[in-house]
């Protein structure tokens, strides 16, 4: 199988199992069909293992690995009846603590990864900004989900912390994403 052909078929096959996954979630399926599209998708990424490059096996066994524990979490339901851990601590500062810290990851892997990779995060996120922010607009206007644990502080129609999310969300995707294709590594 070609490189091309190779990477498309893991990608479709990756698509199709979080399809099932999603699924056997919904209850359209039973739960053991989220298993086996894990199995599925192991499969295919040792079908097209060959000619598929370094950098993307590992993406593609993170892929795995966390369809994989999302499967595990669908079945078992690890965290039921566990309390969870009162974040709400910080009170109206909740929601912007977390995204100083998630925040504060994202700029590490970015500066870890180098310059080339903050630029091109800086020029990503400016390009994805402002679809988020009529997207997060929208969404908190008609009412799909409320922010309890927020400071209150609105700028241009939206509370700062959903401004911070948007930066923050696409820099820790990109972090990641430098870091799985740092070339040194």
């Amino acid at each position: 199988m070609d490189s091309g052909r190779a990477k498309g078929f893991v990608a479709l096959t990756f698509g199709l199992g979080v399809a099932v996954l999603w699924a056997a979630v919904a209850g359209v399926v039973p739960p053991s069909g989220g298993v086996a599209a894990v199995v599925w998708f192991g499969t295919a990424l040792g079908v097209a293992g060959g000619p598929v490059a370094r950098a993307e096996r590992r993406l593609a066994s993170g892929l795995a690995a966390g369809l994989a524990a999302l499967v595990v979490a669908v079945a078992v339901e690890p965290l039921a009846g566990v309390p969870l851990p009162d974040i709400g601590v910080l009170g109206p500062y909740t929601y912007l603590a977390t995204e100083l810290v998630f925040g504060s990851l994202a700029l590490g892997l970015l500066v870890r990864a180098g310059r080339a990779a903050l630029r091109r995060a800086a020029v990503t996120v400016a390009v994805v900004y402002p679809l988020a922010y009529v997207w997060d607009w929208y969404t908190l206007e008609v009412g799909v989900f409320a922010i309890p644990l927020r400071t209150g502080v609105e700028f241009v129609g939206i509370p700062v912390e959903e401004h911070l999310f948007m930066l923050v969300v696409p820099a820790l995707v990109l972090g990641i994403h430098e870091t799985l294709h740092d070339r040194s590594g």
